[in-house]
């Protein structure tokens, strides 16, 4: 229960700001009256998009520098000390590597000989926004959707996530793949590959440092009058300072490419309104904020129904009332954004989708391509509550 008109018992706003999280919002609502003045532009070379590949470059450098340091204490020193500092650069050159991912299979992977139609109108889509075909369909369990570039040749994978994909309408399915393509083309400096595997590298430097620091903790605690005790405070002091130094560096690469980053999120959002309308790619972000669901939730549901949960979801979906889903809105838009969100905040990307005016798609599904691209997912969204119902039940039984 709550009250539109008051906001009663909704959640409470964090009623203090830092000075970071004004930036932010700042930044925002900046960032918004631009983009509704002048229109959604890829984002160019600025000051901000060149000062980050030099950060990603410094990242990348020190691990190449780690990988050859590790060869020269070795080679100029060939004792323990040479062996032990080897050992140390090698372990940070192998933290620090560039995450390139793999280009992923098993059953939930739909080949093109496997959805000719889903691929046909892929492709349609990506032809109109400018991109590239994909080179795989891979079916999530997540409410959402993804596109992404994997291993050294940059193979193009796109995700779709089965419980959103069941609940959008035909122009929905089509709006969402326009917006995920779009990230192939959308000027986007924070997942570029360059940029985003130096995040990658600054975060699981970082994982590392904090998890030697609680070691030391650990030592320092069990066997504080050990000749160990001294040796553990040094990590600890040694472990946060670097951590805090390596914190530092990865937020102010999430800062310089945040404007990039919203900025190459409403020109996808654009593209989505026009290739599917706006009616369309508002409702897709809609639906987001008011039918989120989790995989542990999907999970237990697969467990208990089967493979007819996908229409269990659409009928809990327009079983909620209208004041329900108004106050899911409510909820979504009173989240404070933050320097690593990568989106604008949904209610500013709705406002900017309606604002177009495109009625008209320019592709439109039809009732029997959808019902066609259906049957080609429907084996793996069966596959999928499978594997999802066995791990609750190997829960249930442990």
């Amino acid at each position: 229960m709550w009250c539109p008109s008051c906001g009663w018992n909704l959640p409470v706003p964090e009623g203090k700001r830092s000075i970071s999280q004004a930036v932010t919002d700042r930044l925002t609502a900046g960032l918004h009256a631009d983009t509704l003045k002048k229109g959604a532009d890829v984002p160019g070379t600025t000051v901000a998009r060149v000062l980050s590949y030099v950060i990603a470059a410094s990242v990348h450098v020190i691990a190449a520098g780690a990988l050859v340091g590790a060869g020269w204490a070795v080679v100029t020193w060939p004792n323990v000390l040479g062996v032990l500092l080897g050992a140390l650069l090698l372990f940070v050159a192998w933290l620090m590597r560039p995450r390139l991912g793999r280009l992923p299979r098993g059953p939930l992977v739909l080949t093109r000989g496997a959805a000719p139609r889903l691929y046909d109108l892929i492709d349609r889509v990506g032809a109109e926004i400018g991109a590239n075909p994909v080179d795989l369909v891979i079916v999530t369990p997540a409410f959402n959707g993804s596109f992404g570039q994997v291993g050294l040749r940059g193979r193009r994978v796109l995700e779709i996530g089965a419980p959103l994909w069941a609940l959008l309408q035909p122009q929905q399915r089509v709006a969402l793949l326009a917006h995920e393509l779009s990230h192939s083309s959308n000027g986007d400096s924070r997942h570029a590959r360059f940029t985003r595997t130096a995040l990658g590298a600054l975060e699981s430097v970082r994982r590392s440092m904090r998890g030697a620091s609680r070691g030391g903790e650990y030592v320092g605690e069990t066997m504080p009058e050990s000749v160990l005790g001294p040796f553990a405070l040094a990590v600890i002091i040694l472990m946060r300072v670097s951590g805090l130094l390596v914190w530092m560096l990865g937020m102010l690469l999430l800062f310089v490419t945040m404007r990039s980053a919203r900025q190459a999120e409403y020109v996808a959002d654009e593209r989505a309104a026009r290739v599917a309308s706006s009616e369309a790619a508002a409702g897709t972000l809609d639906l987001v904020a008011t039918g989120d669901i989790d995989v542990n939730e999907l999970a237990w549901m697969s467990a208990a129904l089967g493979p007819s949960v996908w229409e269990k979801l659409r009928e809990r979906q327009a079983a909620f009332p209208d004041h329900e889903l108004e106050r899911r809105r409510r909820i979504q838009a009173m989240e404070q954004a933050r320097v690593d969100d990568s989106h604008p905040p949904l209610p500013l990307r709705v406002e900017f989708i309606r604002s177009l005016h495109h009625d008209w798609p320019v592709i439109r599904l039809r009732d029997n391509e959808n019902e066609a691209i259906e049957a080609e997912l429907a084996p793996l969204f069966d596959r999928l509550v499978t594997e999802l119902a066995a791990t609750k039940k190997h829960d249930s039984f442990a």
